[in-house]
């Protein structure tokens, strides 16, 4: 389809690319030939990709793949109508709609504003913006000046402390109401909040490829708290890639995804759309609660339906004609195939396209696409375009994998050698493609658990408490907070957690055992012995045995002499 070898890919090879991608029904087989070159030329692929880019959108790009990128012009600069819409958001109880020329004065004034105050090209911006027009403008302006961006959801005092204190910002761009909420340390690096008339006076800043433009917290990772560099390379070429490629998206094009993850999906899909010519929707979850007709009020073509926003939808199913040409899910919520197809039957989607997407902007954006088949949700999933990668023993990802399963392994090129680094999710050969196995080790939706970081915001107010995972037979493991001792209100642990972490980290059950517990070298309950003897039951049954009693009354008493 593109030419005998690696080095044929070209920019008008992309519409026979496009067009494989959109199938009839659940039989039709993909042709992966251009994706099995684009991992052996990768340089080869991003060239014509970007030509292509070029040829659809015409106009001035002052970026060149794998050398430099100006992410203001290409975003925004650029666009040859700058009246149509880039940015819809639904907030206040009504939609705010910007042109792009809108948007890109309003990323100006900040810009300017913030050049005012001092910030310079190289700095880290920590972006601590609730869902809403400002988090995304202020990555634009960052952009704009050249400053390594970060974005952080503002959804607890404990959950952003941590990570502020890993990511070291110089500057915060946050609502006052926040700022009051974080230690007085942080206040002198608070940036103005108002845009001014005027421009910034240096141009708009050019990245090298190499040059990291943002430090991204990656829910999946083991260390989920500490922030990962993505280069100018990773996020222009991944944001390029995905808008063509994983979402679809056209010039014109709307594009939503309420409910899904925003740490692993943005600032990376936000800025697909905006590569692609198309307009970013951002309205919350619960919103579409509310009125799920509010996704209808807007021309979506392109929906992201999180597991959440389809129960919504399948409870409250919106009436009237669905503008929605693409709807895609995560592959970790999959597991249910025959509730997704009473989604699409009971929605009347059998005109409408589904597909998968892993997308983890921490490495580099939708690490897993796939095909969009009509009217058929299904499991299929083929890694990235222009990926380096390989498959390597699940436990010791170091190691190749030797049959058709397998870790999901990253490759940095340098030189001869690739460093390969080892990403959480299993896969396995289907059909001329993969299938998405789960994550290693396991979490919750895909997403790492924060064990301590929860065990910590509860400090002083249990005396002993620990977090183990209860197997469920299919699908992730439940999260279950043991409390030992004293009894705790259960209530007023969630309001604790939920408060200081945010709701999705709520353990799915609490479980109080008077019984107290192993204790480990740091005087804490041993987390390794709750884990080996609840899920056997072994720790209801001690409760319940006089002898274990007696021990544990005779623990405390020698725990209250020491004390």
């Amino acid at each position: 389809m593109v030419g005998e070898g690696p080095e044929s890919i070209a920019a008008e090879d992309f519409a026979q690319v496009e067009a494989g991608l959109w199938l009839e029904g659940p039989v039709a087989v993909a042709d992966w030939a251009w994706l099995e070159r684009s991992w052996q030329a990768p340089a080869a692929f991003w060239k014509a990709l970007h030509g292509q880019w070029e040829r659809r959108q015409p106009g001035v790009t002052k970026s060149a793949p794998s050398r430099h990128y100006d992410f203001h012009h290409d975003l925004i600069g650029r666009q040859r109508d700058s009246t149509t819409p880039a940015l819809a958001c639904f907030e206040s109880g009504a939609w705010q709609t910007w042109s792009y020329a809108e948007l890109g004065a309003a990323v100006e004034g900040l810009a300017a504003r913030w050049e005012q105050a001092g910030v310079e090209a190289g700095d880290i911006l920590a972006i601590l913006h609730p869902p809403g027009p400002r988090w995304l403008v202020s990555v634009l302006a960052g952009l704009r000046l050249g400053l390594v961006v970060s974005v952080l959801p503002p959804q607890g005092p404990a959950f952003v402390q941590r990570r502020l204190e890993n990511l070291a910002p110089r500057w915060l761009a946050l609502e006052p109401l926040w700022l009051r909420r974080l230690p007085e340390s942080w206040r002198d690096s608070a940036l103005p909040d108002e845009a001014v008339a005027t421009a910034p006076t240096r141009r708009s800043h050019v990245y090298a490829g190499t040059d990291v433009v943002a430090l991204c917290f990656d829910p999946a990772s083991a260390t989920p708290d500490v922030p990962r560099p993505l280069d100018a390379d990773g996020l222009y070429l991944g944001a390029l890639r995905d808008g063509f490629l994983a979402l679809g998206v056209r010039p014109g094009s709307f594009c939503a995804a309420p409910g899904w993850h925003f740490l692993e999906s943005q600032p990376g899909m936000a800025l697909a759309v905006l590569l692609c010519g198309g307009c970013w929707v951002e309205i919350e979850l619960a919103e579409v609660e509310q009125n799920p007709a509010r996704l209808l009020e807007q021309p979506i073509t392109v929906l992201g339906v999180s597991l959440e926003l389809r129960e919504v939808l399948r409870k409250q199913p919106p009436q009237g004609v669905k503008p929605w040409r693409y709807w895609f899910r995560h592959p970790a919520e999959s597991q249910d195939l025959s509730s997704w197809t009473e989604f699409v039957t009971g929605l009347g989607l059998e005109d409408c396209y589904a597909g998968n997407l892993l997308w983890n902007t921490a490495l580099g954006g939708a690490l897993l696409f796939s095909v969009r088949r009509k009217g058929a949700a299904h499991p299929e999933t083929v890694p990235a375009a222009a990926a380096c990668w390989q498959l390597g023993a699940v436990a010791a990802p170091e190691l190749p994998a030797l049959g058709g399963s397998g870790r999901l392994c990253l490759g940095q090129r340098g030189g001869k050698e690739i460093v390969w680094t080892p990403a959480p999710y299993l896969l396995t050969r289907n059909r001329g493609g993969w299938l998405h196995l789960g994550q290693y080790p396991k979490g919750r939706v895909g997403r790492t658990y924060p064990v301590q970081e929860v065990l910590d915001v509860l400090a002083g107010r249990v005396a002993y408490s620990a977090l183990v995972e209860m197997p469920t037979g299919v699908g992730d493991p439940l999260q279950v907070l043991l409390v030992f001792g004293e009894a705790a209100d259960e209530e007023s642990l969630r309001t604790r957690i939920a408060g200081e972490m945010g709701r999705e980290f709520l353990p799915d059950r609490i479980e109080h055992l008077k019984l107290l517990p192993r204790r480990d070298e740091e005087g804490k309950a041993d987390p390794a012995w709750c884990q080996a003897h609840y899920p056997t039951g072994e720790l209801h049954r001690r409760q319940r045995d006089p002898v274990y009693q007696a021990l544990s009354e005779l623990k405390r008493a020698l725990l209250a002499l020491d004390g």
